[in-house]
């Protein structure tokens, strides 16, 4: 017999693959230009936390280009929030654009950089560095959306995707007291009015029955108090012993959160993280776990701090140990205002920290050298999974436009100065001179 055995490569999950650079299965986070910046994609059990702009607007929207990747490819979709309706979110999702559509778009990126480009007159030496941006066109997997349009109920019908939004607990817990309160009567009036009559022979013997019950048990209270008087120390031990052996046998188990919603969304959550298809090491499918505004004032309470982070702990290894990968959203500034020692934990808790800081209501918004962008991107943390070295762009300096149609990422730079300073008048520094000196007079220099 031969040892011979046929190699069989596992085809990859729909929607991702292998990290030149790094070895590691990537998925696209929905937007090409993000991509980019991370090193191509987020790697698998990785969450990334997109901190929110003032007025939460842009943040939103790379949330639903993160939502929108995976109803395209097919994948697990996890949809929580307190703020927003998951449902109306998912409903407005951006619409793909075909492979046509696709290359019209790259070819007037193209040509559009390339009117830049000839048109410089100042600082003509970045003519010849790339864009940020450049190197999404090689890139084999995402897909790029229209933002002005929706995209299609059916591919919406048929996504599977999950939704938390901590309202179907009321109405379960209405139904149950209404069925209680309805089902009850009814149950106490059955036995009495159908139930057939009971023998006299019965009645007697469970009588007997309850009388040398009664007692055994007085007999055994009267052994007890002798017991009790003879040997006072060693009765109180055994009672002391049963007593807290009844109470810890009535006491609940103890609650992790002090605020049950983060209970309820993280039970979710692993449970549907326990799928057969998010096993690690199996190439079945892939689970996008979005929250969107974690730590919002709905979420605040006595403990908010402590919640959270263990929240983001347990998440953390839950995510970890399957398919999945996850994008959290989190108006910091707030939770910076509720308490500033929160915002360096919880970016220790994540994977990729990235902070929008939009400019909008602020002075840069009419400021002629910000009027190109929308907002400045800060990369406040790059983790390296699985990896001794930590993929960071050519530049930190990044910038972000929110157009019509898209979100783009790019190098923040400049404008040049092309307003040239006024000369001098000869003319009038010709008359100043001639006024404080005399025509025949030679100067001395």
């Amino acid at each position: 017999m031969t040892s011979f055995r046929k190699r069989t490569v596992q085809k990859p999950i729909r929607g991702t693959r292998t990290s030149p650079h790094t070895a590691q299965v990537i998925t696209s986070s929905g937007n090409p230009y993000l991509d980019v910046v991370i090193g191509g994609g987020l790697p698998m059990g990785s969450i990334c936390l997109v901190e929110e702009d003032r007025f939460m607007t842009h943040a939103k929207v790379l949330a639903k280009y993160f939502l929108a990747e995976g109803v395209l490819s097919k994948h697990e979709i996890f949809l929580g929030s307190l703020d927003d309706i998951p449902a109306e979110m998912l409903r407005r999702l951006p619409r793909p654009l075909t492979d046509l559509e696709t290359e019209v778009e790259q070819r007037e990126e193209q040509a559009g950089s390339g009117g830049a480009e000839n048109g410089l007159r100042i600082a003509w030496r970045y003519n010849d560095l790339p864009l940020v941006n450049s190197e999404h066109a090689t890139a084999k997997i995402g897909h790029h959306f229209n933002l002005m349009e929706q995209m299609d109920s059916m591919m919406l019908y048929y996504a599977n995707t999950t939704m938390w939004d901590d309202s179907h607990k009321e109405p379960d817990i209405v139904i149950a007291e209404e069925f209680s309160k309805s089902s009850s009567p009814s149950l106490e009036q059955q036995p009495t009015e159908d139930a057939p009559p009971i023998p006299t022979l019965a009645a007697e013997e469970t009588g007997a029955a309850t009388e040398e019950k009664a007692s055994a048990q007085e007999e055994g209270i009267a052994a007890n108090n002798n017991n009790n008087i003879n040997n006072n120390n060693t009765s109180s031990v055994a009672t002391n012993t049963t007593s807290t052996k009844t109470d810890g046998s009535q006491q609940e188990p103890p609650q992790v959160f002090h605020n049950p919603r983060y209970g309820g969304l993280l039970n979710d959550i692993q449970q549907l993280l326990r799928d057969e298809s998010f096993v690690a090491g199996t190439k079945k499918n892939l689970c996008r776990v979005c929250l969107t505004s974690v730590g919002s004032p709905l979420w605040y309470d006595e403990n908010f701090g402590e919640d959270l982070i263990k929240f983001l702990t347990l998440l953390m290894a839950s995510v970890r140990n399957c398919n999945s990968v996850c994008l959290i959203t989190m108006p910091m500034h707030l939770i910076a205002k509720y308490d500033a020692s929160l915002v360096p934990k919880i970016r220790q808790l994540v994977d990729y920290a990235i902070e929008l800081e939009s400019f909008a209501g602020s002075e840069r918004e009419t400021h002629p050298a910000f009027k190109e962008y929308s907002g400045l991107l800060h990369l406040h943390k790059m983790s390296a999974l699985n990896t001794l070295a930590v993929h960071m762009p050519d530049t930190t300096d990044l910038a972000f436009k929110l157009r019509r149609k898209k979100f783009i990422i790019e190098k923040f730079h400049l404008p040049p100065e092309l307003q040239e300073s006024p000369k001098p008048d000869n003319c009038s520094a010709g008359r100043l001179l001639s006024s404080n000196s005399n025509a025949t007079v030679s100067l001395d220099f």
